[in-house]
């Protein structure tokens, strides 16, 4: 049998990166070789799936490709150098990713992820945590919209950037309105679906990554819901996995005050000026969105929502690939290791899936959906690749909203829960590093 030699490798790494460029929209070099740099010919969506179809053709997973160089991917030589070091030679097809919650390879591939230490910090709900109950969830959306062709003029990009660089068609934008006031209808709205009222709320957790308001927004929320004022009002942190975190400590107070509300109010815009250049286009990624749900003890109607699990994790010895920055004029500026930051998101968000659905011994085949933050739009159908489901049980709003941050996922669940019978996983992972993982059943009250 003849041995592939490098220069084989490195013809068909060649090959399949000019296969995601087509699949990206962007016309691919025909003048491509060994110094091609990835840097400068893929964006870090299009990289994840380079490396996705790469580990498909190599037969192994994406953390094996990462590894042979380190995560460090520059130019197509080295790159083919290392698989040819390490044994791997791409067949030249790129197959869908087998699924990573059931089958053989599923339980190796977490033992390497957990054994590696790539996530060590997860701080999980008590083993028999008080249930809980999701009663009602609403979303309110700015009236203003940013179609994806204003947004690229502002860019200085030509039609079209923005939604082939990252699956956003439109975003959601407050302008004038007030994101308090938004507030309020949304959780209006999510106490009516429960047929609770106002005076039924014994908490309010509050959350947001860019709060309209810069301090006091769980007392501001708190003034213009009208609630009582022995009600508590707790601001919570964790950036896009804020509401997990509030989920995660509704699970212990919901014994305690009965009825806890959970509001997201992002107001991203108001922060981060769309303009040419990096900043600019990381700027273009974030829309605006406020989000509210009930939890109670007790299920709500014929059809409950049950809250079986939360589960949390961080890192903090990589919260470097996302910044935000004030600059010398005082705007703030976001500042991103994009193609790190992608990685490091879907793989915390297929691992925390990937751990919610071992504990509770469920398989891709019984999940009804995955509910998962966007960073952009083209994430989704990448965590359904890495999951090994369909990527239309992976629900996002990304595409159409923009990232809403802390409020991405309970505004998919708003927008589509009403389809759902059967275990659901939401998932987000933010800046910090931070993840998080819920497991809901809808089918738990009927």
């Amino acid at each position: 049998m003849m041995i592939p030699t490098s220069e084989t490798v490195k013809t068909r790494v060649l090959d399949l990166l000019r296969q995601i460029q087509e699949r990206s929209g962007d016309s691919a070099s025909p003048d491509g070789d060994e110094n091609t740099s990835f840097a400068d010919t893929l964006d870090s969506t299009a990289m994840l799936e380079f490396i996705a179809s790469l580990a498909d053709a190599c037969g192994v997973p994406p953390e094996t490709i990462q590894g042979c160089v380190d995560r460090q991917f520059t130019t197509v030589g080295d790159l083919a150098a290392s698989l040819h070091a390490a044994g791997l030679v791409p067949n030249g097809k790129a197959d869908v990713t087998p699924g990573l919650l059931s089958g053989p390879r599923s339980e190796k591939t977490l033992r390497r992820i957990v054994s590696r230490g790539a996530f060590p910090h997860t701080i999980r709900s008590p083993d028999t945590p008080g249930t809980i109950w999701l009663g009602g969830a609403a979303a309110c959306l700015p009236k203003a919209v940013e179609p994806a062709g204003v947004i690229d003029q502002r860019l200085g990009r030509p039609n079209g950037w923005l939604e082939r660089h990252a699956g956003i068609r439109q975003r959601r934008v407050w302008a004038d309105q007030d994101p308090l006031d938004a507030a309020a209808d949304a959780a209006h709205a999510c106490l009516e679906k429960a047929g609770f009222r106002l005076a039924d709320v014994g908490a309010l957790l509050v959350t947001s990554e860019a709060p309209p308001v810069l301090a006091g927004l769980a007392s501001a929320t708190h003034h213009r819901l009208r609630l009582r004022p022995s009600t508590v009002a707790l601001e919570i942190g964790g950036a896009c996995t804020g509401f997990l975190t509030a989920m995660w400590m509704a699970q212990s107070l919901v014994s305690r005050v009965g009825m806890v509300l959970v509001i997201a109010i992002e107001a991203a815009t108001r922060y981060l000026k769309v303009q040419p250049g990096e900043a600019g286009e990381g700027s273009a990624l974030f829309g605006d969105g406020v989000a509210a749900c009930i939890f109670s003890g007790e299920p709500v109607g014929s059809k409950g929502v049950q809250v079986n699990d939360v589960l949390l994790g961080r890192d903090g010895s990589v919260g470097d690939v996302l910044r935000i920055e004030r600059t010398s004029t005082g705007s703030v500026e976001i500042r991103m290791k994009r193609i790190e930051l992608a990685g490091r998101a879907i793989e915390a968000m297929a691992h925390s899936a990937q751990e919610m659905a071992k504990r509770h011994r469920l398989a891709a085949s019984d999940l009804a959906a995955v509910v998962a933050h966007g960073g952009n739009g083209r994430m989704p159908p990448l965590l359904a690749r890495q999951l090994g489901i369909s990527p239309e049980l992976v629900w996002s709003e990304t595409a159409m909203t923009g990232n809403l941050g802390s409020a991405s996922i309970p505004v998919a669940w708003a927008t589509r829960f009403a389809r759902l019978s059967g275990p659901a996983i939401w998932t987000a992972a933010g800046a910090g590093l931070t993840w998080g993982a819920a497991l809901l059943d809808a089918s738990a009250g009927t």
